[in-house]
């Protein structure tokens, strides 16, 4: 068997330098890898490749790019993949992998695993070699994958659709609701439920063809995160591809801010999300009526369920660069922030003051107050 490791680096290389008192990479992957433990995995081969990032701060899609096209390229040679790289943006580099491979993956009957480490290389408990030998078990056991893009450590494997680093600092800080796919017990694999439907309905074929340039047009995508008195600076927006609105409950927005940003609908999707760490961004179960309160006025709800703001913040860039919203191909004409992207966006904002020969969006109303046409609060979308 044949084994690819993709390095990115991140705290699993790093140690303290003795002239400077800062972190460097001060350790490589053969510090890490013994070829005994390979051998006992019945690799005989392995290459690596190292796409000389350093930390999960400077993580961009170019990278994740040469990543998956590292992937792609070596596939005839290996069934087995393993990444290691930063934790910090660890989430966003798996989730990401698997919109772009996870189908590919799974047609070639081909395991793809990120790991790293919460502490550095010459710390006391170093997690490092640990989780790296745990994801080759994973990459090389039966039935891995079926899954598409899976993350390893701490002992459990989880599905990149789900995982959240729920710590800053504290070794089990990788989590997923409703928990982890698999384990590590006992030296030995333990995979305790399939793939659910719902885990592989966001890749789409579109995805596949993607390279870093058509990302580059549309990838200032902002997140911003409301709560009391909520605000959002106007002159932000013309510089944007799109924003992610991280909101309380299920994704509530104050009656101003929507009245704010529903003519800007028209020019850059402006997507609901929840700022919790589990839930979705509406609930027509109980609150009946709020997603489409939001949706018909513009705002996108229903493709972003059940997905955390940095979730959503991925999958709109790739959904922009992919020409899945016909209605915002403008933006991928030109770059952000350029003169023409700008002229054709600030355009819109006239239409919120209500200027004559403009159309003003009508305003939000709760189901039970649909005459007043106002959202009062504490309304249906908690």
């Amino acid at each position: 068997m044949h084994i690819t490791f993709i390095v990115t680096g991140g705290t699993i290389f790093q140690t303290r330098d003795p002239k400077t008192g800062c972190m460097i990479i001060g350790a490589h992957l053969e510090d890490i890898v013994a070829p005994e433990f390979l051998s006992s995995l019945g690799v005989h081969s392995s290459l690596c490749v190292d796409l000389k990032v350093r930390s999960g701060a400077e993580l961009t899609y170019d990278t994740i790019f040469a990543a998956r096209d590292a992937v792609v390229a070596h596939m005839a040679r290996s069934t087995a993949f393993v990444l290691v790289t930063g934790t910090d943006t660890l989430e966003e580099f798996a989730f990401c992998l698997d919109l772009l491979l996870g189908n590919v993956l799974v047609a070639a009957s081909t395991s793809l695993v990120v790991t790293g480490a919460m502490k550095p290389y010459d710390i006391e408990g170093y997690d490092g070699r640990c989780n790296v030998q745990q994801a080759m078990q994973v990459a090389t056991a039966p039935g891995a994958s079926r899954f598409g893009v899976l993350v390893t450590l701490n002992d459990s494997v989880h599905l990149s659709r789900y995982v959240r680093k729920a710590d800053s600092q504290l070794m089990g800080a990788f989590q997923s609701h409703p928990g982890p796919v698999g384990q590590v017990r006992e030296g030995c694999v333990r995979f305790y439920y399939g793939p659910p439907p719902e885990a592989t309905s966001l890749r789409d074929p579109r995805f596949e063809v993607l390279d870093a340039a058509a990302v580059a047009r549309v990838s200032r995508v902002a997140i911003w995160v409301t709560g009391v008195s909520s605000f959002l600076p106007e002159a932000l927006l013309p510089e944007l591809s799109g924003l992610i609105l991280a909101g309380p409950g299920t994704g509530s927005l104050s009656a101003a801010l929507a009245e704010q940003l529903a003519p800007w609908t028209a020019l850059i999707p402006v997507v609901l999300a929840t700022r919790c760490a589990t839930g979705n961004n509406f609930d027509d179960h109980y609150y009946r009526g709020s997603r489409e309160k939001y949706e018909a006025r513009g705002f996108l709800l229903a493709d972003f369920a059940h997905l955390t703001p940095v979730q959503a913040r991925t999958l709109l860039v790739l959904k922009l660069a992919a020409g899945v919203y016909s209605q915002y191909n403008h933006l991928r004409s030109a770059l952000p922030g350029s003169p023409e992207r700008v002229a054709v966006q600030c355009q819109q904002p006239k239409a919120a003051s209500g200027a004559t020969g403009t159309a003003v969006a009508p305003p939000l109303q709760t189901p039970d107050d649909r005459g007043e046409g106002t959202l009062k609060d504490g309304g249906p979308n908690r």
